[in-house]
């Protein structure tokens, strides 16, 4: 999933229980600042040939509050792509930069919260196959529901138009849509998980709507949460070509709780 309630308690660290740590590790509106790693391995594509394979790179920020009481999380993402040619052949090298600046709407001790904010895209990618030559900009929203013994349900949402770039280049018109659920197995610190993205590209009439189940593992070591996640997405709906018939997804989260900073 790259693609992303439960109550946060403002316990110490060694207080907390093992399904405290696992909602706050799965809920992307929680306090922690984080080092997210995701790949998406596609063996096959409808309608072209060769795989594709795309390494998400995510930092997740939480800025220091020196001046307003105001809580946001900043994610940017650098994808590392390889897709194929026109001949199939495969071409390697870094997608476009996204970043996201979310503003959490409601308490942190809310069993459901939402959070709101822009979204900009940089054209950094280092081939046109990469990415869309084109800056765009949108809106991304999330819900996150806090269930009981660590289980969390969540769905996210991004929108973006492009606005300049390459003007030989087609401008974008593109959404995705990200349901997802983590639930508990118990104290044991295993989770089931589903995260699938669907991508609405209402530009190139281009749709993919996948669905997964999967297995995850959240732990502690020292400061340190530790979240793995492992899922088989299957492609249930498509149009246009290109489209993944299957993607493997990986995930290794490494967060740290935010320090709060007497004022």
């Amino acid at each position: 999933m790259a693609i992303l309630g439960f109550q946060v308690s403002p316990l110490r660290a060694q207080q907390e229980t093992p399904a405290e740590i696992m909602a706050q590790s799965n809920n992307p509106l929680a306090p922690l600042n984080g080092l997210n790693f995701n790949e998406y391995y596609a063996p096959s594509l409808y309608g072209a040939p060769g795989v594709a394979n795309t390494f998400n790179i995510q930092g997740v920020l939480i800025p220091l509050r020196r001046h307003f009481d105001l809580f946001h999380i900043v994610r940017a993402t650098l994808p590392v792509n390889t897709v194929p040619d026109d001949s199939g052949n495969p071409v390697s090298g870094l997608g476009d930069l996204v970043v996201q600046d979310a503003f959490r709407l409601s308490k942190m001790s809310a069993r459901t919260q939402i959070g709101v904010g822009p979204l900009l895209v940089v054209p950094t990618a280092t081939s046109a196959f990469l990415g869309a030559g084109k800056w765009q900009a949108g809106v991304a929203g999330v819900l996150v529901i806090g269930l009981t013994g660590g289980s969390v349900i969540a769905g996210a949402v991004t929108w973006q138009i492009s606005f300049a770039g390459d003007a030989s280049r087609p401008n974008t018109n593109l959404a995705t849509f990200q349901p997802s659920i983590a639930l508990a197995l118990g104290q044991s610190g295993f989770y089931l998980s589903s995260s699938p993205i669907w991508v609405l590209d209402f530009a190139n009439g281009s749709y993919l709507i996948p669905f997964s189940i999967g297995v995850g593992k959240v732990l502690q070591l020292g400061k340190t949460i530790v979240n793995v996640t492992m899922e088989p997405q299957f492609t249930v709906f498509h149009t246009g070509a290109g489209q993944p018939t299957l993607q493997l997804f990986a995930g290794l989260t490494l967060q740290w709780k935010k320090e709060h900073r007497p004022r």
